[in-house]
């Protein structure tokens, strides 16, 4: 299943991204290229740390979201949505992986800085694609779901 290969994808990366900057990144902020920067940081929130201090809070929203776009991602059939549902479900996983695994520590691991952006990993840069092909598809009236069989 496509969806399931994209998620698997995204956790792999993601999991694999934030252990090596964990072992390897000095602290402070380091410039990579253009506007893009790296420096380690820590997220007990969601999103622009909503609910930052209340991990438990963020750790309900996200698990209740990532079943809703497990079941979503288990229905789509077309190529492109599968993608997208992919995008979501991994980042949402991986993010809910630190969650469990690095909630001593603080939490999610964010690690990816732009000016005036909060700090960010590569699952919250798939959900932010997904969120934005989900948006084109659903503009373009593309089918999302396998039609009901009667």
């Amino acid at each position: 299943m496509i969806a399931l290969s994209v998620a698997a994808g995204v956790v792999a990366i993601d999991q694999t991204s934030k252990a090596w900057m964990l072992r390897h990144q000095s602290k402070g902020p380091h410039h990579l290229v253009g506007p893009l920067g790296v420096e380690v940081g820590r997220n007990s929130g969601v999103a622009f740390s909503l609910f930052s201090g209340h991990s438990a809070v963020a750790f309900i929203v996200t698990l209740a979201l990532t079943a809703v776009v497990t079941v979503c991602a288990l229905r789509v059939a077309p190529v492109l949505p599968a993608i997208v549902f992919g995008l979501l479900l991994g980042g949402g996983v991986s993010n809910d992986v630190d969650r469990i695994a690095r909630h001593a520590s603080g939490g999610v691991v964010d690690f990816l800085t732009l000016p005036h952006w909060p700090t960010f990993n590569l699952a919250d840069a798939a959900i932010t694609v997904g969120v934005a092909g989900l948006l084109v598809l659903v503009l373009t009236r593309h089918q999302l779901f396998v039609p009901a069989t009667p």
